[in-house]
C-alpha cells in the first residue's frame, strides 16, 4: 500500500493533467475571406475578424492561405489552411523538443519563427549558413541589428552589406532556442525567414516519406 503522503500527491498530479486538458482548445483553420476566417473550435464552426476574441483566442492576423492566432498565456501560432491545433491555458515553457513538418505545394518546409513576441514565417534552408533576414522584417521584429558585425551576404541579386547578430531568445515551430546568430541583410523584401545551418544544427534532422522532424538536441 501506497504512503499516504505520496498516494495524495500522485492524486493530486491526476487531477492537475486532468484540468489541463480540459482547459485545452482544438482550433483548425477551415478558409479565409479577407480580414475574416472561419476556424472550427472544439467541435463547432466560428467565422472570426481580425482583432476577434473567443474563447480566450484571439486572432491576430489573416492572409489568404494561413491565420495567425494568439492564445490566453500569449503563445501564437499560425494556422495553414486545414491545419488543427491544440491550445492549452497552461504557462508557456520552452515548448516542445521537436518539430515535424510537411512540405508545402512548392516543396518547401515552412514554419513559424517567434521572435520578440511576434511571428513571422520561416523556410528551412540547408544551403543558408545562418539563420537570415531582410531589413524589412528586421525592423518589424524590432531587431537593433545596425550595431552588430559587418558583413557580405551572396544573393541572386549579389553581394549586399549585412549585419550579424545573436538573438538570446528564439522560437522554430513550437521549439524554443537560445543565443543564436542572426544575419540581417540590407534589403527591403519580405521574404520568408532562412533557416540555414547554424540554427539547423541545433537539431537531428530526420526524414520519414515526405515529412521532416526535426528534434531539438539535449547539450
Amino acid at each position: 500500500m501506497l504512503p499516504i503522503r505520496p498516494l495524495t500527491a500522485l492524486c493530486a498530479g491526476l487531477l492537475l493533467a486532468l484540468t489541463t486538458l480540459a482547459m485545452a482548445d482544438e482550433m483548425t483553420l477551415l478558409a479565409t475571406m479577407g480580414s475574416k476566417a472561419i476556424f472550427q473550435l472544439n467541435g463547432q464552426k466560428k467565422t472570426l475578424q481580425i482583432g476577434q476574441t473567443v474563447g480566450g483566442i484571439k486572432v491576430i492576423s489573416i492572409a489568404a492561405d494561413s491565420a495567425v492566432i494568439e492564445a490566453s498565456n500569449g503563445r501564437q501560432r499560425r494556422l495553414g489552411l486545414g491545419e488543427g491545433y491544440v491550445i492549452s491555458a497552461a504557462t508557456p515553457t520552452d515548448g516542445d523538443s521537436s518539430v515535424v513538418l510537411s512540405p508545402s505545394q512548392g516543396g518547401h518546409y515552412l514554419t513559424e519563427v517567434g521572435i520578440n513576441g511576434q511571428t513571422q514565417t520561416g523556410v528551412i534552408d540547408t544551403g543558408a549558413t545562418h539563420l537570415s533576414m531582410s531589413a524589412n522584417v528586421a525592423n518589424q521584429l524590432k531587431l537593433n541589428y545596425q550595431n552588430g558585425q559587418p558583413m557580405r551576404s551572396h544573393t541572386a541579386n549579389g553581394v549586399i552589406r549585412s549585419w550579424l547578430i545573436v538573438l538570446p531568445k528564439a522560437r522554430i515551430g513550437n521549439v524554443t532556442l537560445y543565443n543564436l546568430d542572426l544575419v540581417v541583410r540590407d534589403s527591403n523584401d519580405t521574404s520568408p525567414i532562412l533557416i540555414g545551418m547554424s540554427t539547423l544544427n541545433r537539431f537531428q534532422m530526420k526524414r520519414e516519406q515526405e515529412l521532416m522532424i526535426l528534434s531539438k538536441k539535449a547539450y
